[in-house]
């Protein structure tokens, strides 16, 4: 009896260690083979009392366009695949979304948000712009002395649209490569001295 208690001890830890082990290495994975995307941002920087400081990243382009007469069969927090090309201007760009995961081409699993409208201060009128999606990679962990400087060094950043985020992004999942402000690494800015 004691033994199989030993064995099961050990079999509950090999397990516990199997798992961050794992996602560890699929994250990795993602950084070393994945498509490098970059996507503009709109950061804000919370803190987490159990996972720590991190800026918190929103995004510009987090819908795809279609015709505001067009309802998509959609409920929310359905999930689909988005979709995704590079525009002219390098950004990242979702361009249409599929039920079944697409066979060729990039694409981002996601969810639907609803629709996704736009306040145009100058006609003072919600302009539609297509069906809002969740981005899944919105959170940037920092070094917990570092993440106020560089939230605010963001925070001026995406006033100029100059913030975006390098993202990687293999068979449907992303992983957060890298956050610029101003066209630099938002760790470099934030370990620089004033």
């Amino acid at each position: 009896m004691k033994n199989l208690s030993i064995a099961l001890l050990g079999i509950l830890i090999a397990v516990q260690l199997a798992v961050p082990v794992t996602m560890i290495q699929g994250k990795e994975k993602i950084l070393q083979e994945g498509t490098l995307y970059k996507l503009l941002t709109r950061p804000i920087d919370p803190a987490d009392p159990f996972q720590g400081r991190y800026v918190r990243l929103g995004y510009r382009n987090d819908y795809i366009p279609c015709p505001a007469d067009h309802k998509p069969d959609l409920r929310y927090n359905e999930p689909i695949y988005a979709l995704i090309v590079t525009d002219d201007t390098g950004f990242l760009r979702f361009i249409d979304w599929s039920h079944e995961k697409p066979a060729t081409g990039n694409y981002l699993k996601t969810r639907y948000k609803g629709i996704r409208k736009d306040w145009q201060q100058n006609s003072k009128t919600r302009i539609h712009k297509g069906i809002r999606i969740d981005i899944p990679f919105d959170r940037y962990y920092m070094d917990e002395a570092k993440a106020p400087r560089a939230e605010v060094l963001a925070r001026k950043a995406t006033r100029s649209t100059n913030c975006w985020v390098n993202v990687r992004i293999l068979n449907g999942k992303a992983v957060i490569e890298d956050v610029f402000a101003e066209g630099q690494s938002l760790r470099d800015l934030a370990a620089k001295k004033d």
